[in-house]
């Protein structure tokens, strides 16, 4: 039987879908100012919105997922001097 995973802060699970999703978008690579307000403002919007104050991850991220700010957009990682150094693949599936 699968154990039930517990609920977190809203604050960590922003934290978390950073960690997990955003660094891998292309939009992590425009300015600062710009990335702020296509993406960190309109969580944090929609985390003030929530009437409650913790939730589980999965439904955090479905909640992100399905809003129409956040499409993600893969990096490309092919040119990457340090892949290439190392020998990475650059065909490589994040």
């Amino acid at each position: 039987m699968e154990k039930e995973r517990p609920k977190g802060p809203l604050k960590r699970l922003k934290s978390m879908y950073f960690a997990l999703h955003c660094w891998k978008c292309k939009k992590f690579e425009l300015p600062m100012e710009e990335y702020k307000k296509l993406c960190e403002d309109n969580i944090q919007k929609i985390i003030d919105a929530l009437e409650i104050k913790e939730m589980r991850f999965r439904e955090f991220n479905n909640i992100i997922k399905n809003t129409n700010f956040c499409k993600f957009e893969k990096r490309d990682f092919s040119s990457c001097p340090i892949c290439e150094k190392c020998g990475i693949p650059q065909k490589r599936f994040w």
